[in-house]
């Protein structure tokens, strides 16, 4: 009746394809895969999240945030719609507060995790509304010392990571990681493992300002932003040991 494309089927999330396709679901994933790139890595010190920004000629860098603080031990990394991900923050902040209340604890990663999937599942099991067009990765230290790491994706699906990547880069990136990733990291090795990853997908030249970086060690349980000279005495020795190991390359 509508033909082989998605006409006609991708009005509503509440109609699938003959297929067995929601179209309006697979939009949403696709607008995070166009979204800028987003990594996380769990080790046994703690939990290291990066984004990276896309900015825009004469656009304050200060105004763009991809890594958000959520409570004090807790914080989460986005890519896709910023307005999708601002609103999913806000719900995530409300529940770890009112998780609190309840519990007398702070709130662990898996269980903010299934919060954020439940509401985004909801938009894709009814009309008059599309699904969420962001993932996020949420990183913590739980009560009981544990780091813990969780990815989720458009359609209210979630996942537990050691190291993950979201966003248009996560091919290249992510393949970095499978390589060179090891649990026993500390925290400079892991932030430094990110810095690399996010240079191996090759799209845009890292400078401070368009780099965000947070860390959640486990002494501490604290989620703490990098200040912008700290990213880039990181940025610098990542490129410091990429040009010495392509002069040992030439060399040899």
């Amino acid at each position: 009746m509508f033909g082989i494309s998605g006409a006609g089927y991708d009005m509503s999330t509440s109609i699938f394809s003959p297929d067995g396709r929601i179209f309006a679901a697979e939009y949403a994933k696709r607008a995070v895969e166009q979204g800028a790139t987003s990594i996380g890595i769990l080790t046994d010190s703690g939990i290291v999240l990066l984004a990276e920004k896309k900015l825009m000629p004469l656009q304050e860098p200060d105004s763009i945030e991809k890594i958000a603080k959520i409570d004090t031990h807790i914080g989460v990394a986005t890519s896709g719609l910023m307005a999708d991900a601002r609103r999913l923050v806000q719900e995530a902040r409300i529940k770890a507060q009112s998780y609190w209340l309840t519990y007398e604890e702070p709130i662990p990663c898996e269980a903010l995790a299934d919060h954020i999937c439940d509401i985004k599942a909801q938009f894709t099991q009814r009309g008059g509304a599309r699904p969420y067009g962001v993932a996020m990765i949420i990183g913590s230290v739980d009560s009981d010392g544990s780091p813990q790491l969780y990815v989720t994706d458009p359609v209210g699906t979630s996942w537990g990571f050691f190291a993950a990547v979201i966003g248009r880069g996560s091919s290249k990136a992510g393949e970095y990681l499978e390589k060179h990733y090891s649990r026993k990291m500390s925290l400079d090795e892991a932030i430094l493992m990110a810095i690399r990853a996010l240079r191996a997908t090759g799209e845009t030249d890292l400078v401070p300002e368009n780099v965000e970086i947070a860390v959640i060690p486990v002494e501490t349980r604290e989620f703490r932003r990098l200040s912008i000279e700290e990213v880039a005495d990181y940025l610098n020795k990542t490129q410091n040991q990429s040009e010495q190991q392509q002069q040992e390359r030439e060399e040899s």
